[in-house]
């Protein structure tokens, strides 16, 4: 159910039936499935069927919101009353939105924290008043919310264990945050990097407006041979703080299976080897020579595999991969 102006408030419905929870999970499975996002494709390979439906739930109550907003199809109004649903869901109730039921199922089975969504809330609210980012204090700022939060759902969802009635995190959440937040930042600055000559044909800059400017690239309306050097700052800056946010993730690999250390490094390893790539062909992100081919995405997926998961059959993944590295 999309927000509306004109609607009265989504009223909770403290009264949930299995048919109720059933659908809404299918329902969130067909929003996280939605344009495979590289999350919800690695998220297939959870050896679990319960943090599978469980992570098509939390994702996407994240989606749901952060589409609106992109589209511009809601406002502050609408933030406030998806605030209000996810709080609803924390305590136990639910609402009539898709992902209203199974997320309160999800939030019962699964001890989480609201703090995700509390800072995803507050990055929906930067992107309402000011769509891309001033600074690049402004874009980290901003990805407290957009990618670390997912981030620290998914490792915190690798790390759950049944705990009596609830499933507990091996990890406090705190370190957990902690931990992915350098590598979540640099896969989505990577994102940014691969995917910057087709935003800015769509009219959309997600690079810092003070930084171009210094570039003297702040009215260039295309990537092009102009735009190299900045590009190279950017990515290299990027490569800079690669490892030291490896090695943070790596802390939070003790308490998990060879499966979830797997899905761990997918996360990560095909941006990584996309950057890569990028500075290979001397950061030219506009000739699209820069995309990672299927021969390429295979062999890179094989040897991930075979240090953690050997004899693990990715083939499925490697299709998925390709359609939006």
């Amino acid at each position: 159910m999309e927000y509306d102006a004109g609607k009265p408030p989504i009223q909770p419905c403290m009264t949930l039936t299995a048919p109720d929870v059933e659908r809404s999970y299918e329902l969130s499975e067909a929003m996280a499935r939605r344009r495979l996002p590289h999350l919800y494709r690695v998220a297939r390979l959870f050896p679990d069927r319960e943090r599978y439906r469980a992570f098509c739930a939390l994702y996407a109550s994240m989606r749901w919101v952060d589409d609106r907003v992109d589209e511009k199809s809601t406002d502050l109004g609408g933030l406030r009353e998806w605030e209000r649903e996810i709080r609803n869901a924390r305590s136990g109730q639910s609402t009539e939105s898709d992902f209203g039921p199974a997320l309160a199922d999800t939030f019962a089975k699964f001890d989480l924290s609201l703090d995700p969504w509390q800072r995803l809330s507050a990055s929906m609210q930067t992107d309402l008043a000011d769509p891309g980012f001033a600074s690049y204090a402004n874009f980290r700022a901003y990805a407290e919310g957009a990618t670390i939060s997912p981030a620290a759902v998914f490792a915190t969802l690798l790390l759950m264990r049944p705990v009596r009635e609830r499933n507990q995190s091996a990890v406090p959440y705190e370190r957990v945050r902690a931990a992915v937040s350098g590598a979540a930042v640099a896969c989505y600055e990577i994102h940014i990097l691969r995917d910057a000559a087709l935003d800015l044909k769509d009219g959309r800059n997600y690079f810092p407006r003070d930084e171009l400017k210094a570039f003297g690239l702040s009215t260039s309306r295309e990537v092009n041979e102009s735009w190299r050097t900045y590009l190279k700052s950017y990515a290299l800056r990027i490569r800079g703080g690669w490892m030291p946010a490896l090695a943070d993730l790596e802390s939070l690999e003790g308490p998990m299976t060879p499966r979830e250390r797997l899905m761990l490094h997918l996360l990560v390893e095909v941006y990584w080897f996309s950057l890569s790539k990028i500075i290979r062909l001397d950061f030219d992100v506009w000739s699209d020579r820069h995309w990672p081919d299927p021969p390429e995405i295979g062999r890179l997926l094989e040897r991930v595999a075979a240090r953690y998961e050997p004899g693990v059959d990715l083939s499925s993944l490697v299709a998925r991969v390709v359609e939006d590295v």
